[in-house]
């Protein structure tokens, strides 16, 4: 069994129910389980197998246990039922949602070292990500603006012009028209 070192003995915050665990964070879930847990075994009936059935699967499918002390709360529930003559094939597996061959301990039980100021990770950080995504909003915005200028609708920056060359061409057109009928009255003779 690896040795508890003289650090780890000073962060007695970081034991829960004989459970010593590796962060502040993890402790902490760690006694909100405890909690709920002392509560259930305060607050319920144990008597009927059925209902111990029903608060172990809800258990499970809340995921309201996941740290050590809450799975070894939920192991004493599915021991209750085995003893009550629950056969085992009707009770759920209990998961671990914790990938064990993954994320193995060092050779030591080492707590995690609360960081103050962690070095920024290599890639793009937020804040550059942040300048990317307004340079290329930028971007859209001036190509709205381009499309507005130089379209043939009118819209809010070009309504004027628009108008204006409206009611000229508009003008025009009559002056013709107008210019049109007094010939055709001059040959007519009307006047």
């Amino acid at each position: 069994m690896a040795e508890i070192t003289q650090e780890t003995e000073v962060k007695r915050e970081y034991i829960v129910d004989g459970f010593l665990f590796l962060s502040a964070e993890d402790a902490a879930a760690a006694r909100e389980e405890l909690k709920k847990a002392k509560y259930l075994e305060r607050h319920l009936q144990y008597q009927s197998a059925e209902m111990v059935l029903q608060l172990y699967r809800k258990a499970l499918a809340d995921r309201t246990f996941q740290t050590p002390v809450g799975l070894a709360f939920v192991n004493e529930l599915r021991g209750m039922l085995i003893e009550a003559g629950v056969e085992e094939f009707e009770i759920e597996p209990i998961p671990v949602y914790y990938d064990v061959t993954r994320n193995k301990m060092r050779s030591g039980f080492e707590p995690i070292e609360e960081k103050e100021d962690e070095k920024p990770e290599k890639g793009i950080s937020r804040f550059g990500i942040s300048v990317i995504v307004n340079i290329v909003l930028a971007l859209l915005v001036g190509g709205m603006f381009y499309v507005a200028m130089t379209g043939n609708n009118p819209n809010i920056l070009n309504y004027k012009n628009s108008i204006v060359n409206k009611y000229a061409a508009w003008e025009q057109e009559l002056t013709e028209r107008e210019q049109a009928v007094r010939e055709r009255e001059k040959e007519l003779g009307i006047e």
